[in-house]
């Protein structure tokens, strides 16, 4: 990581605390709801899966026009403005625990999802700017892999504060100090040259949102993969909306700890995961890595459901999540490779909200459908089916013979991410 820079390095910083505190929201939200549940004397499946669609909607909502926004706004300003406003929400939450009901949670949420997606659209633009393009594969890895890691330690301390506090209310508090201290990290980052020229014409907002979308629709290779996002990400929104009622009817876990443990192993394995991504993508290419992550993430999901807790089933989370993980490495930089540098900023926060907008839509199709005990784990069982199909299809499109991008060429060096971290 040294070498790619100490303003890299503090962006990089930055974003893992951030990364950590949206981890920590992920599961303390859905504890929020349970403790709503419990003092209302009872609730739906169906909560659950709102308000994870209520935070992830926003990535379609607001993606779009942010995409635009952020082509002509300075990034590391959008970055620190978002995690100053994810740090005041939460510490209202953590203030006025017990005096607000479901739909302040519902507010809470899709605000937190817009900061979030403005955050990741910036993050993913500034990066090119900060790194050489020889270097990018690395740089999306380390930010793919400290995702991961977060996406361990965030649920596992959510699962760890609830059990020892008795309630959400400590771990809404610790969501809060960690955006602020992400915001402290970036703005170390330094002053960044802006993006664009500022003496080019501009068009107006809308009209620049559409032109992104369009130019990600015409390129064959940004097209599939986009698809490629948006499908897996389906299941995925139902599996993380349901977590919680996953781990207790499917997985017979006991304890809020032993959930947080579960989604804990998922993180764990999605830093294996990208840690392993620069290796399979130098030898086999974006495109077999991405086919080969999808197909390892479906076979892994769908043998995880028909486990128990214990140590088989921590192990199988932890392996569908590597695959999960190997494909995000691959997405992000073909993505970069493939889009101009004028229409960076809107070519990746266009992919992101079409390939995250089925989040919310399998979130609450998956909950609606399965929404008593009885007919939930038939739905969770039947929606990894899909991951697998996903990868039968990558490996008939042009994405499977495609290597590293238009004009890349690899490092002299062959050391992979995993040691250089």
């Amino acid at each position: 990581m040294r070498s790619l820079g100490p303003s890299y390095g503090a962006l990089w910083v930055g974003q893992t605390v951030s990364q950590l505190g949206t981890y920590i929201a992920f599961l303390t939200m859905l504890f929020l709801v349970d403790s709503i549940h419990e003092a209302a004397g009872g609730g739906q499946t169906i909560d659950f899966s709102i308000t994870y669609s209520l935070e992830t909607a926003p990535t379609l909502l607001v993606g779009f026009v942010g995409g635009a926004l952020l082509d002509r706004l300075h990034l590391r300003p959008v970055m620190i403005t978002a995690d100053l406003i994810r740090a005041s929400l939460f510490f209202y939450l953590a203030a006025n625990f017990g005096n607000y009901g479901l739909s302040t949670v519902f507010v809470v949420a899709f605000l937190v999802g817009s900061m979030t997606t403005m955050f990741d659209g910036a993050m993913y633009s500034l990066i090119p700017a900060l790194v050489p393009e020889e270097k990018l594969s690395d740089a999306n890895s380390f930010v793919a892999a400290s995702q991961q890691a977060m996406f361990a330690l965030g649920p596992a301390a959510a699962g760890a504060l609830a059990w020892a506090s008795d309630g959400p209310e400590l771990g809404l508090l610790v969501n809060g100090l960690t955006f602020v201290v992400s915001a402290i990290s970036l703005n170390w980052v330094g002053r960044v040259a802006h993006h664009r020229d500022p003496t080019v014409r501009r068009a107006n907002l809308m009209r620049e949102a559409v032109n992104g979308i369009r130019y990600l629709w015409s390129s064959k290779r940004l097209r599939i993969t986009t698809i490629a996002s948006a499908i897996p990400n389906f299941v995925i929104g139902f599996i993380e909306a349901t977590f919680v009622v996953l781990a207790f009817v499917v997985l017979e876990a006991e304890s809020e700890l032993e959930v947080g443990i579960l989604l804990a192993a998922v993180g764990v394995g999605g830093l294996i995961g990208a840690l392993m991504a620069p290796w399979f993508t130098r030898r086999l290419g974006l495109g077999r890595s991405l086919v080969l992550g999808m197909s390892v993430a479906g076979a892994g999901l769908f043998a995880v459901m028909f486990t128990t807790y214990g140590i088989l089933a921590l192990a199988l989370q932890a392996g569908w999540m590597v695959g999960i993980s190997v494909i995000n490495v691959p997405l992000a930089t073909i993505r970069q490779h493939y889009a101009h540098e004028s229409m960076l900023g809107r070519v990746i926060t266009a992919s992101r909200a079409i390939g995250w907008a089925t989040l919310p839509i399998g979130a609450l199709i998956g909950g609606w459908l399965g929404n008593t005990e009885a007919t939930y784990p038939w739905v969770a069982r039947i929606f990894p089916v899909i991951l697998m199909g996903t990868a039968l299809w990558l490996y008939t499109t042009v994405v499977w013979s495609d290597t590293y991008g238009p004009g890349y060429k690899q490092p002299e060096t062959t050391t992979s991410g995993s040691s250089e971290g």
